[in-house]
């Protein structure tokens, strides 16, 4: 029971620090950081400059708000495409808003304009809303905050029943799963290391990966009570593909994950499908909402319904002693 709690608090605080550390970037280019020097116009004073710059940043934290609406509702729109159009359609769909990350991502690291991080999760809803407008969900602040921390207890589960160390846990997540000889992988990050995960386990070897001194992923035999989980996660995910395969990719994602998930998909995308379409690989998607809390953590009213996953009443302020501290 204590190794659950253990493993329990080391996930939480994983996602805490995600949480925190895109949080304090988004309020710190928010709220704080100084803009460059204003021109102030013959007859108005700096204290007018001054509120006007106040209201803009008010009416970006706003926009935290939405961008951590849509970025939920993205991934509930990834779920109704799924039940209504199919396999195929979610992939269409999750490649497509990927790619409008990734041009908003390009935008934001060429400018440093915070705007292109708040955007792309609206642009990436309005991409749905116009190619499967009966998908396009609309939730309660409440109901999107409860699916987050459904998913979040999810991995939870997922961290304790495989082992998983916190240092794994974050998105891109792979699971790499070989049903002829339990052999299973876990992977972090866009690499290619799947590739190599899934031709391992073929082998049935074991090994353990690891680029410039860090482990990205790591390979072990799964046990009775693990196999049995590992089809629990593959009947209960988003599955594409062809269930009758040995190798299943179990891919935990955010649709809101910068810059890693995009730049997999981007990378590497079009490989895993075209082992998913001929068969190869059996494909499962999960909701792992990890960057999605910087929107949420970054919003005054979402920050207080996220509760411990935001750190301990954590204001503004302690954000902003935050990121100068670490």
């Amino acid at each position: 029971m204590s190794s659950s709690k253990n493993i329990n608090r080391m996930l939480l605080v994983a996602v805490i620090v995600l949480a925190v550390a895109l949080a304090a970037v988004l309020i710190y280019f928010l709220a704080f950081k100084p803009p460059t020097k204003p021109v102030i116009p013959p007859g108005q004073s700096s204290s007018s400059s001054s509120s006007s710059s106040q209201s803009s940043a008010s009416s970006q934290l706003s926009l935290a708000t939405t961008a951590f609406e849509r970025g939920v509702e993205n991934w509930l729109s990834i779920e109704c495409i799924y039940n209504k159009y199919g396999g195929n359609a979610t992939l269409n769909a999750v490649n497509n808003i990927y790619t409008i990350a990734y041009g908003y991502i390009y935008d934001y690291e060429e400018t440093s304009n915070i705007t292109y991080l708040l955007m792309y999760p609206i642009a990436q809803y309005q991409y749905i809303a116009s190619k499967y407008p009966d998908c396009a969900v609309s939730e309660s602040d409440q109901s999107l905050v409860n699916t987050v921390l459904g998913a979040l207890s999810n991995i939870n589960t997922v961290a304790y029943t495989l082992n998983i160390p916190g240092n794994l846990l974050g998105t891109p997540l792979f699971i790499v799963f070989d049903k002829a000889n339990n052999v299973t992988y876990v992977l972090a990050g866009a690499s290619p290391y799947v590739f190599d995960a899934i031709n391992d386990a073929i082998r049935g070897n074991i090994t353990i990966f690891v680029y410039q001194g860090q482990e990205l992923g790591y390979g072990f035999k799964a046990n009775s009570t693990q196999v049995s989980f590992i089809n629990e996660l593959i009947s209960s995910g988003l599955r594409i593909g062809n269930p009758n395969a040995n190798i299943t990719v179990i891919e935990f994602l955010d649709p809101e994950c910068p810059p890693y998930c995009a730049l997999f998909q981007v990378m590497y995308g079009r490989s895993l499908e075209t082992m998913i379409g001929s068969g190869y690989v059996y494909y499962v998607i999960h909701y792992f909402p990890t960057h999605v809390l910087g929107y949420g953590c970054s919003s005054p009213t979402i920050a207080q319904m996220l509760g411990p996953y935001c750190g301990n009443n954590l204001t503004t302020q302690k954000l902003f002693k935050y990121t100068h501290l670490h």
